[in-house]
């Protein structure tokens, strides 16, 4: 009986891991629109100050299906030094993390107008469980009565990225939740939930076409430890500077149909995910909302840089 009780528990946390590919972390599909989203590095890279917003619900029509909502900032301070910060909440089923993240980035020139960005963040997030939404026999089974449902974690994330200002390319690296710690929060008898470090190899590459077409395409590789892997490819044109459109492939999981407008400084997409695994019969698909505005720069540039 004790063990059927333990089932109850951790079964709605099994089946958010299962559905989510064992991800802990955010997964954008429009993270190539600011790459501070997937790499700390980026903090600093970008002229005057850029504040971004990101919204996603994933799996609509699905109840407790996974949603992320972050508000971040990045600016230079130097030449060689930026800084960065972003607060941001993540809730799947009974599982919620909402924490705030600080970055310091050096950039160094390498020559010509290529450069080396290396950065540092430190976050601190609450982890909680909805324990209203735990299922057992006995209510007053003292593995419920006697556990906590709310735990502070302080982490680590780390990025490099190599671009090149005027040849509009990148290539980096990022390591999230260095620290792997364990956090049990129903107690370890029951429930054990390890941090799982998240690697991302980005790349990407925009070129003119001519004065009103561009061109942009951009690569992220996630792999996390137990040894999950997934690509996400993406191709995006640009018209007048202005319009956007574009398709991403998610292995093993999503098409993306993305659209954006850039206004001067001004930046908005939408993308819509259409889910190539099971759960999609229960869902109608993924929604993202992007919005960002860059403080302090006068160019006109659909680039990054």
């Amino acid at each position: 009986m004790k063990n059927l009780k333990k089932l109850f528990i951790i079964l709605p946390l099994v089946f958010m891991a299962v559905v989510s590919k064992a991800q802990q972390l955010d997964s954008y599909s429009m993270f190539y629109n600011d790459l501070y989203l997937v790499n700390p590095a980026y903090a600093g890279i970008t002229d005057g100050l850029m504040l971004s917003s990101a919204i996603k619900q994933k799996w609509s029509g699905l109840k407790g299906a996974p949603s992320f909502q972050t508000l971040s900032g990045h600016t230079r301070f130097s030449d060689e030094m930026g800084a960065g910060g972003r607060i941001y909440n993540y809730s799947a089923g009974m599982e919620r993390r909402t924490g705030i993240e600080g970055t310091y980035a050096y950039r160094l020139k390498m020559s010509g107008s290529m450069y080396l960005s290396m950065a540092l963040s430190a976050s601190l997030f609450q982890y909680s469980l909805d324990k209203t939404m735990v299922f057992a026999k006995d209510n007053d089974d003292l593995a419920i009565l006697s556990s906590t449902d709310k735990m502070i974690v302080p982490d680590f994330n780390f990025g490099m990225i190599f671009y090149d200002e005027d040849k509009h390319y990148y290539t980096g690296i990022s390591v999230y939740q260095l620290m792997g710690r364990k956090i049990s929060l129903l107690n370890s008898d029951n429930l054990e939930n390890r941090q799982l470090r998240h690697y991302n190899f980005t790349g990407g590459y925009f070129m003119d076409v001519n004065d009103n077409i561009g061109i942009e395409s951009a690569l992220l590789l996630k792999f996390i430890e137990p040894g999950y892997v997934q690509f996400d490819i993406n191709v995006t044109g640009t018209f007048m500077k202005m319009f956007s459109v574009g398709v991403s492939y998610r292995t093993d999981n999503a098409i993306v149909a993305i659209m954006g407008l850039k206004a001067g400084n001004f930046r908005f997409g939408y993308a819509y995910d259409y889910t190539l695994m099971d759960i999609g019969k229960y869902s109608v698909g993924s929604h993202e909302i992007f919005l960002s505005y860059r403080f302090g720069s006068n160019s006109d540039s659909a680039t990054k840089f």
